[in-house]
Parts: structure tokens; C-alpha cells; sequence
């Protein structure tokens, strides 16, 4: 994910990627320009989400799962809840407060709870300038890990619906975790594609990334 996103934003920026497989893969699949700077730009959004969902920077290994439980994939969890069925998902659902996928296209209710979501959360975890860490893409990787070291493992019982206390103590972490990542794609973009406004703020940015990071 590293190396993927180091060669698609600098693919992105215009920059030298004749070595990058990463790239190659993509003009291999789409002739046109344009749609392989679409298709590369919709796998940096996706990429700088996941990389800050801890569990897909780590696989546990433990007595059960002793080649590594796959970043929580392995580790199921008895009922299903809303679509959520193993530890893995827990974290992509942000602790089962936004499981579901929406139909598509989103109507008018749905973009207005995408914008008032947002904005809640933008103004609970306002993000600051220095914790963006620009382009510094391992450095967001090993960010994830500490949290899957300190937050998602600890307290976790495989076949177990996470406790209330559990979900209740994770839950600010991760949606705080959600709010760097948007800012820090919004940040990301803007250094690809520049901005027409220098009053924009992360806030803003945060806000306007915040649907398809949960998408």
C-alpha cells in the first residue's frame, strides 16, 4: 500500500513512474489518459482511507491463528451484526456506527446526513495542521499499527461481540482516526491538484472527503 501510494500520487502530480508496476498495471487496463488519472486518483482515496484503518497494517499472530489472523478477518464474531461479522469489519463499520452500505445514487436525506455527520465529527475532532504529516505515508502506516497494538487487540475475545465498554472506549479513537484521514486526503489532493482558495480550511476539506472515505 506504501509503494502504491507513493507511485499513484506521484503518477498524479505529473512526475517520472516508467518503474512503478503499480502504474504500469493501470495503463495496461484503460488506453485513455484521462481515465487512468481517474482510475489511479479513485485508488489513492481508497488506499489513504484504508491505511488508516489500524487493522490493515497488521496481522495478528497468535496460537490460533498462527500465520496471522489477517488483519482481523480471521477473528469472527457470533451473531452477525449488521454486516458486521468478523473483528476486521468492526473497524471498517467504525465500531458499528456506520455499518451498511447506502444505495446509490444518494438522494437528498442522504447527502444531508453525510454533511451534519460530518460536521458534527469535524467540530468533535477538529484536526490541526500538525498532525498531517504531508505525504509522509509511513509514517500514517505506523500510526495504524500502535493503534491495532494498544486499541483494537486489547480486550478483544475471538467469537465475542465486543463488549459496551469496548465499543464505547474505541469508538472516539477510530472516528477521531477518520477525521485525520480526511484531512490528511484533502491535504493530499490539494498538493496533486493545487487549491483556487487560500482561506480554505482542513475543517472544510475534512467535511468535503468525509462520504467517500466512509464509502
Amino acid at each position: 500500500m506504501l509503494g502504491a501510494l507513493t507511485d499513484l500520487t506521484a503518477f498524479l502530480k505529473g512526475e517520472d513512474v516508467s518503474t512503478s508496476s503499480y502504474v504500469d498495471q493501470i495503463k495496461s487496463s484503460f488506453s485513455d489518459e484521462n481515465d487512468q488519472q481517474s482510475f489511479a486518483l479513485r485508488l489513492v482515496i481508497h488506499y489513504v482511507g484504508d491505511i488508516h484503518q489500524p487493522l490493515h497494517s497488521v496481522s495478528g499472530v497468535s496460537d490460533e491463528y498462527p500465520k496471522g489472523d489477517r488483519g482481523g478477518n480471521s477473528e469472527w464474531i457470533d451473531p452477525n451484526i449488521d454486516g458486521v461479522g468478523n473483528l476486521h469489519s468492526v473497524y471498517d463499520s467504525v465500531i458499528y456506527k456506520y455499518t451498511g452500505y447506502p444505495d446509490l445514487p444518494l438522494d437528498g436525506s442522504d447527502w444531508d446526513w453525510y454533511t451534519s455527520t460530518a460536521e458534527d465529527l469535524a467540530s468533535q475532532f477538529p484536526v490541526s495542521s500538525s498532525e498531517l504529516h504531508a505525504g509522509d505515508f509511513q509514517q500514517w502506516a505506523d500510526e495504524s499499527v500502535t493503534l491495532a497494538k494498544t486499541y483494537v487487540y486489547p480486550d478483544f475475545v475471538n467469537h465475542e461481540v465486543p463488549s459496551d465498554e469496548y465499543q464505547q472506549s474505541r469508538l472516539p479513537v477510530m472516528q477521531s482516526r477518520l477525521m485525520v484521514g480526511g484531512a490528511r486526503l484533502a491535504a493530499l489532493i490539494e498538493d496533486i491538484y493545487g487549491s483556487n482558495s487560500t482561506e480554505a480550511t482542513y475543517e472544510t476539506f475534512t467535511e468535503k472527503v468525509f462520504s467517500t472515505m466512509l464509502q
